[in-house]
């Protein structure tokens, strides 16, 4: 197998574990404070490899992840093909950032991509009230601190680009 395909191969498996962590059950005191996984694995891939993860792979992460979840479809697919186009436009510059600047960023994108739920859900008729809606971008900001080092390990042990 050459290295292209044993790097996409990393990539699907990243993507498909996040997904597991964004379905797996969690108790309905910690579900509140889910961080986004997804999202977490797409960014790390947009930053670090911006020529193989890009819109179309947000896109339709996001459409299995509307799926998975029972939501609005297109909702997280909306969301994460403008965070991709947002990341691939300045991806060179974020790269530059420091981990705390970086998770500043994420909290900021995750932010957006709540916003986007609760818009898409209010026009259906089923949108969170509650101010914990917002719990996910601190925690999902909070392990971008162990994802992206934790995956760039793993990227540089396991594969080579």
């Amino acid at each position: 197998m050459d290295s292209h395909a044993h790097g996409l191969w990393f990539i699907a498996v990243t993507i498909f574990i996040a997904f597991l962590l964004s379905i797996s059950p969690l108790s309905p005191d910690l579900a509140w404070a889910r961080p986004d996984w997804v999202l977490l694995i797409l960014m790390y891939w947009l930053l670090a490899l911006p020529e193989r993860v890009g819109v179309f792979i947000c896109w339709l992460s996001g459409i299995v992840l509307d799926i998975l979840q029972g939501v609005v479809i297109g909702q997280n697919a909306f969301a994460f093909a403008v965070i991709a186009y947002i990341i691939q436009v300045s991806y060179q510059r974020l790269r530059m950032f420091s981990l705390r600047k970086q998770a500043s960023f994420v909290f900021l994108l995750e932010l957006f991509h709540i916003l986007v739920e609760q818009w898409a859900q209010n026009i259906n008729g089923v949108a969170q009230t509650h101010w914990l809606v917002f719990l996910p971008a601190l925690t999902t900001a909070a392990f971008w601190f162990v994802v992206r080092p934790v995956v760039a390990w793993f990227q540089r042990v396991l594969v080579v680009f």
